[in-house]
Formats: structure tokens, sequence, C-alpha cells
């Protein structure tokens, strides 16, 4: 990985760097392999975690910025573990001693020694592994620890375990012909942790995604599938930060409260546009609540200026919240034929007349989408 050399910095700086960094990865390695003996060590995981976080920010200094996400993303797994999230194990700990050496050998070639064995995409792929890894529930840690660890060193010999079966999100991800990649393993475990925050939406992630993919199906797959599948997952994140009584809010909305809502697609756009791979996911998710009309937010974009997976999106999201309860609708659970016609009385104002044709035709053609 061609890492860019540090920049008009003084030897004095570079040289306390050098030596900073020589005790620092020892001392990690040393934490690491005494908590595959200790794993409930509370001091040694707390020093573990100062450790990182301290040779994080020594890169900053020294203007390493392109290697933060490969600490910060160890420190993401650390403070699961620190939480009680997460159990340590000799897996994860190979893990981390891999994760290390790596960024040993990138801190080396930046600093003029020998090219690094990892190239951009790798280094990518490895940050959001890991990511993916923190964020993961408990039932798929064991799945997620081997596959990683084979990725990392393909040397590695695990004995085999019987893995659970795939999910429902996964079998319905390949009858799209979409791979199940680790962005997207991480996306549909973020949407089924969102889910978690209220019961109104449970379930709905599934629901979203096989209407959604549907129907760009039957139109012949204008948006990239994957694309819009981790638009689906992602779209409604922002929401699921906000005040439980907001959510559940059965009566009128203030003007504030209001506000608080319609962010909510800015915040999820933000986090997924530092992921440059999802650029059009970013883009759907900012939109999803435009109207074809200009009526809808944040830009009150028409329908030439939308993203032809945001006018899908929002299609899918207005049937689901019309067919299925939810608080802060006025119209909840409506009777399913009428839920379609409502949709199809909003062609041409909140709908693009188009992807109301395509919804019709769906639904006609696979009617048990209709009844998720």
């Amino acid at each position: 990985m061609a890492t860019p050399r540090p920049a008009d910095l003084s030897s004095d700086l570079l040289d306390d760097f050098r030596l900073d960094t020589a005790e620092q990865l020892p001392r990690c390695e040393q934490l690491l392999i005494e908590l595959e003996r200790h794993p409930q060590d509370n001091a040694r995981l707390r020093e573990l975690f100062r450790v990182v976080h301290t040779l994080k920010g020594n890169l900053g200094y020294v203007e390493l910025n392109s290697l933060l996400p490969l600490p910060q993303a160890m420190e993401d797994v650390l403070a699961q573990l620190r939480e009680g999230e997460l159990e340590f194990d000799s897996l994860l700990g190979d893990i981390l001693l891999l994760s290390l050496d790596h960024l040993r050998s990138l801190i080396d070639e930046a600093l003029g020694g020998a090219p690094a064995a990892l190239d951009p995409r790798a280094f990518n792929s490895l940050c959001q592994a890991l990511q993916a890894l923190a964020a993961a529930p408990a039932a798929r840690q064991t799945e997620i620890r081997r596959t990683l660890l084979q990725h990392l060193d393909p040397a590695t010999r695990l004995q085999p375990v019987e893995l659970p079966s795939q999910s429902h999100t996964h079998k319905l991800l390949a009858e799209h012909g979409i791979a199940a990649d680790a962005d997207l393993l991480f996306f549909s475990e973020l949407m089924e942790a969102g889910e978690h925050r209220s019961h109104y939406w449970h379930g709905r992630g599934q629901r979203l995604l096989s209407l959604a993919l549907g129907m760009n199906a039957a139109a012949g797959e204008p948006v990239e599938p994957a694309q819009l599948a981790a638009a689906v997952c992602l779209h409604d994140l922002g929401m699921a930060f906000l005040p439980l009584d907001l959510l559940h809010k059965e009566e009128h909305l203030s003007r504030e409260e209001r506000r608080q809502m319609q962010a909510h697609p800015r915040q999820a756009y933000d986090m997924l546009k530092r992921m440059p791979t999802w650029a059009s996911a970013a883009e759907i998710i900012l939109q999803h609540q435009e109207h074809a009309d200009g009526s809808g937010y944040p830009k009150g974009l028409r329908e030439s200026e939308i993203h032809p997976g945001a006018l899908i999106l929002n299609i899918a999201d207005t049937f689901d919240a019309r067919t299925h309860e939810r608080a802060h609708q006025t119209l909840s659970k409506r009777p399913r034929l009428r839920a379609i016609l409502e949709i199809n009385n909003l062609a041409n104002r909140q709908f693009s007349v188009h992807w109301v044709d395509v919804f019709n035709r769906t639904l006609q053609q696979h009617p048990e989408l209709a009844r998720l």
C-alpha cells in the first residue's frame, strides 16, 4: 500500500514517533497474549485500549492519516470488549495480532522501509471487517472471526464447525444475485440492530428489501442491486438514534420534532459517504423522502433530479408504513388494497408515475410481496 510519507515534519518529531511506536506495538502484542490467558482481566483490556488509542493519536501527529482507519477499527472492537458486548478468545487475539503486524508494516513503509503487503483495497476490507466484527451479534461472532482469521492468514488451520443456516437477508440477497460482502453484512446487522430499537420496526427491513429489490428487478435493474440493498438497510438508521418517546409519539409532531425526524436522511448519508464504494447508496438515502412534484425534503428535488433508487424506496417505504402499524403515522395498518390505491392516487405528486406502474406490475406478478 503506497502510504504518503509525512511531509514537512522535523526529524525530532519523527524520531520520537519511531521510539514511541517501537514501545507501543510490542506492548499491544504482549497484552493480547496475556489476555488470552486472562480474558476477564479488565485492567489489561483498559491498558490495551489506551495504548491503541495513543498509537492512533501519534499517527495523526505525524500526518499518517491514511493509516488511522485501522487502529480506529481495532478500537471499535476493544470498546465492545470493554462494554461486555464481545468476549475475548484466541481467534480474536490472533485477528488483532495480525492486524497489528499489518499496521507495523504500513508504518515502516511510510517511514521509508520496504513496501507493505497490504494494498489499499485489502486495507479497506480489513478495517470494514473489524468494524463488522465489532457490531455483529453474539450468534454470528464465531463465524465472522473464523472467516476473518482465515482471510488474514490463509495458512491457519481451524477445526470445522457446523455453521448456522443462512439468514433470510442472505438468502434474499442471493436471490437477486447480490454478493453478501463484508460491507453488506455490516449494513444488514445495523438494520437488524436498529429494528430492536422499536417494536414498530420488527421485520420491516426484510419487507422493504423484498419489495424494493423486486421492483428494481421488474424494471430491468436500472439501479445497481447491491447499492439499493445498502440504501434500504441504512436509510432510516438516523431514526434509531432519536428518543423513544419521539419515535412512539401518537399525537401530531411539533415543528421541532418534525425537524428532528426530517434530519434522519442526512445523518445516514453522512455516515455512508465515508465509504466511497457506496456513493450511489448514500445518494439514494439522502433523497428517499424527495417527491416527484418537488414537495419533499431535504432539497425539494423534482422527479428528473431524484435517483431512481430513491423513487423506488419512497414507494416501498410508504406502502410498508400504510400496511404495518407505526406510531407517528395517523393512517396506520390500512388494508392492502386501500394502501395500493393510495399509492396510485399519489402518482405524479409524491411518487413517480413510472415507478407506480412498476410497483403495480411487481405486486401483480408477485402478490406475496404485498402479504409480507
